[in-house]
C-alpha cells in the first residue's frame, strides 16, 4: 500500500475510535459535517437536480447576521458544506466563510459549483485564502459528462468550458496559497453512464493525473431511500423524470468506476466504496452501510434557517425556535424525536451514506483493500 493511502487508512480509523470515544460520552457521534444552503437561487437547469421544485422562487436566504449567530453556537467541527442552488449567487459568500472561519469552527470549506463563473470564483477563492491561509479551501466542480452530454444535462451551453477553466484557475491559484484545491464531481445518469472512463481519460489528459474525480449516483426520495417513515420524508427531493442507468448496465459501471479508482492520486477513498455500495443498493434494495451520521455527524440547516437530519427527511425545526442556537437545536427533545424516526432508515446519499463508510470498520477495511 502507498504512504499516501496508508496515511488515509490509519487517519480514518483514528477517527472512528474517536469519534466513537466521544459517542460513549454524550450519546451522539460528534458534529463532523454541517451542510448548508446559503441560497435557492440558481443560473443552470440541471436534468438531475433533487431540489428543482425550490429553485429561484423566492426562499427566504438568512442573513449574515443570522449566520454569524449559527457561527457562534455551533460546536467546532471538521467541514462546512455550502451549497444550494449555486452558492456563488450569493453576494456575501466570502463573508459567510468568514463567519466560521473567524471563530475557528472549521477546517475546511467545501463549495458546490457549477464553474459558471471562473471570475467570480477566482475572486473568492484570493480573498479566503488571503485572509485565512491555514483554512482548507475546496471547490467541487460539476461534470457531467463530456462538452455536449454536460452543456445538455445542465441547461447551459457552454457550461462545459467554463467549468474546465474554473477547474484550471483554482489549481493555478492552488500553486501559491496551500490548502487551496479543486476537485470534480461527476453525478452518473441514464445519460452520461457511457462516458465516466472517455471524460477521465479527457480530464487527465487536459487538466492532469492528479485530479481528483469522485462520482455520485443520481438520486431521489422514492427510489433511491428506504424506510424513511411517510410522516417524515421530504415529497419533492428527486429530478423532474428520474434517470437512473438501467440496472444491466451496473456490472459495467462498478468496473469503470474501479479501473478509474486505480489511477487516482489515492485509492484508498471511502467515496469510492460508498459508490460500489450505491450500485448494489439500488439493485437489492438492501442496506450496504448503516447511517449512523444522519443528525449525528451530519446535520442540514436550509437557506430559510430550516434545520433537518438529512435531505431526505423534513425539517423538524427552524433556528429562529432556538434564537438561531445550534446546540440548542440540535439537543432539543425536537432533534432528539426526529433521530428516534429515522434511526432503521437507509439511502445512497453520499453525505451520509458515503460518511457511514468512514464509520464502519468493514468500510475502513474495503479502503484498505482498495487500495492494495
Amino acid at each position: 500500500m502507498r504512504s499516501t493511502d496508508l496515511a488515509i487508512v490509519k487517519d480514518t480509523a483514528r477517527r472512528l475510535l474517536h469519534n466513537k470515544a466521544e459517542r460513549r460520552k454524550t450519546g451522539l457521534y460528534p458534529l463532523e459535517m454541517l451542510i448548508l444552503y446559503v441560497t435557492m437561487r440558481c443560473n443552470a437547469k440541471c436534468d438531475h437536480c433533487f431540489c428543482w421544485e425550490d429553485l429561484n422562487i423566492g426562499i427566504p436566504e438568512m442573513s449574515l447576521e443570522r449566520l454569524e449567530k449559527l457561527a457562534d453556537s455551533v460546536p467546532a467541527f471538521r467541514q462546512l458544506l455550502l451549497t444550494g442552488g449555486e452558492p456563488t449567487m450569493r453576494k456575501d459568500l466570502v463573508a459567510v466563510v468568514r463567519a466560521f472561519a473567524s471563530r475557528h469552527k472549521v477546517e475546511t470549506v467545501l463549495i458546490n459549483t457549477n464553474g459558471l463563473k471562473p471570475a467570480l470564483i477566482t475572486q473568492i477563492a484570493t480573498e479566503v485564502k488571503t485572509e485565512f491561509p491555514d483554512l482548507g479551501l475546496d471547490f467541487q466542480i460539476s461534470l457531467d459528462g463530456l462538452q455536449e452530454t454536460h452543456d445538455r444535462v445542465r441547461g447551459v451551453p457552454g457550461n462545459f468550458q467554463k467549468a474546465l477553466e474554473t477547474l484550471r484557475i483554482v489549481r493555478e491559484l492552488g500553486k501559491n496559497f496551500q490548502h487551496l484545491h479543486a476537485h470534480v464531481l461527476t453525478v452518473i445518469m441514464e445519460l452520461n453512464f457511457r462516458e465516466l472512463v472517455p471524460l477521465n481519460d479527457y480530464l487527465r489528459e487536459h487538466i492532469g493525473p492528479d485530479l481528483v474525480h469522485g462520482f455520485e449516483l443520481v438520486r431521489d426520495v422514492k427510489e433511491t431511500a428506504w424506510g424513511i417513515p411517510p410522516e417524515v420524508a421530504e415529497k419533492g427531493v428527486g429530478p423532474k423524470k428520474m434517470n437512473l442507468p438501467p440496472r444491466d448496465s451496473f456490472p459495467q459501471i462498478a468496473e469503470d468506476l474501479k479501473s478509474i479508482q486505480s489511477r487516482a492520486p489515492y485509492r484508498a477513498s471511502a467515496f469510492h466504496i460508498h459508490n460500489l455500495a450505491q450500485l448494489k443498493m439500488v439493485e437489492t434494495a438492501r442496506e450496504q452501510y448503516k447511517c449512523v451520521t444522519a443528525g449525528q455527524a451530519v446535520g442540514v440547516v436550509y437557506t430559510n434557517g430550516d434545520v433537518a437530519h438529512c435531505e431526505f427527511t423534513l425539517p423538524f425545526a427552524n433556528l429562529s425556535e432556538f434564537d438561531d442556537n445550534f446546540d440548542a437545536l440540535w439537543h432539543s427533545g425536537k432533534a432528539n424525536e426526529r433521530r428516534a424516526q429515522i434511526s432503521k432508515c437507509y439511502c445512497i446519499h453520499g453525505c451520509f451514506h458515503g460518511k457511514a463508510v468512514e464509520y464502519s470498520w468493514k468500510g475502513i477495511a474495503e479502503m484498505a483493500k482498495s487500495a492494495g
